[in-house]
Formats: structure tokens, C-alpha cells, sequence
């Protein structure tokens, strides 16, 4: 699709998102991306985070991921969680970030959406009190954002994961669910 892009450089991260759709005639084709300068983010790394989301689903919670020079290390900063709200300082110099939304489903709300002005991937988990609890992801590049696949972030398989977005929700009979 053409339009007018949005795209930024760190020394961890590329990525290019589409920001207005329209038709530019004249233009090489362009398309959206996402990089990790430094290779993906060890599977495990996120499996970590999602066993400590699961140990309370009652309660959101936070972490982040951090390239230190040599390998990506987690990053839990002091929060505070409820059911339905979480505050905490976003950390400093972070590749990903990663939030829960306890037994609800897996989306980016309204206040993620003013929170994550960041550049940096994006997560939230949701469904934790289920046998395959739900993960959206996206990139972020100062407030436009991007799907982005599981493949595109992460090495080696997900831990048992529903990607939203990529199986119909059982749940919602308007994704052909009972």
C-alpha cells in the first residue's frame, strides 16, 4: 500500500510504518518493517515474563527488555498494578516493553496508545486465565503504530500462545467462535 511513512534508526531497532494511506504516483513502492539490530529476542526471555504475568492474572503487570552490549536482559521496573490500571516509569534505553491486561483480551487500549509514544516493540498479553493466553504485538515509532508477526521479534517458537489477530477468537462469534 502507498502512503506516507514514518520510519526511524536506533542502535537496536529499524522500522518503517505506514502512516497516512494515499496513492503517490511516481514513487518506488515502499512497504512496512521492523528490525532488531542485534538479532531477536530469545523466546525464553518472553516466556520469563509471561510465567510471572500468569502467577497473577488478578493484577497487571510490566517488564521490558534491554540490550545490554552483549545479550538482551530483562527489565522490571517499581509498578503498581490493579485489575484494570498499572503504573510504572517506562525504563530508559529499551528494545521492548510488555504489559498485561490480566483476564481481559489482548489489545492495545486507548491509554496504551497515549502511553507507547516510545520507538520500540510492543506487547500486551491478555486471557491469562486460560490454557492459551492471548499476545498482540506491535512496533511503535512515536506514536504510529504497526502489527508485528511473532517471527519478526522473538527466536524459536511462542510458548503456547493465541496471537491475536492470527486464529479466530473462540470467544467472538463474529470471528466464527461458538
Amino acid at each position: 500500500m502507498g502512503g506516507l511513512y514514518v520510519q526511524s534508526q536506533s542502535a537496536h531497532l529499524t522500522a518503517r510504518v505506514l502512516a497516512a494511506p494515499c496513492e503517490v504516483r511516481g514513487l518506488a513502492p515502499v512497504a512496512e518493517r521492523v528490525e532488531l539490530a542485534n538479532g531477536p529476542i530469545p523466546a525464553g526471555l518472553f516466556e520469563m515474563g509471561l510465567r510471572w504475568f500468569l502467577d497473577n492474572p488478578d493484577t497487571e503487570r510490566f517488564f521490558a527488555v534491554r540490550w545490554d552490549g552483549r545479550s538482551y536482559r530483562p527489565v522490571v521496573p517499581p509498578q503498581v498494578g490493579t485489575a484494570t490500571s498499572l503504573a510504572y516509569a517506562p525504563p530508559p534505553g529499551v528494545v521492548a516493553e510488555f504489559h498485561s491486561h490480566g483476564r481481559s483480551r489482548a489489545f492495545f487500549s486507548k491509554t496504551d496508545d497515549e502511553d507507547e509514544q516510545g520507538f520500540r516493540v510492543y506487547g500486551v498479553a491478555g486471557r491469562l486465565d486460560t490454557d492459551r493466553p492471548e499476545l498482540s504485538l506491535r512496533v511503535g515509532v512515536y506514536g504510529h503504530f504497526s502489527p508485528v508477526e511473532w517471527s519478526q521479534v522473538f527466536d524459536g517458537p511462542h510458548p503456547g500462545l493465541r496471537l491475536a489477530g492470527e486464529e479466530p477468537d473462540p470467544t467472538n462469534p463474529m470471528q466464527g467462535g461458538e
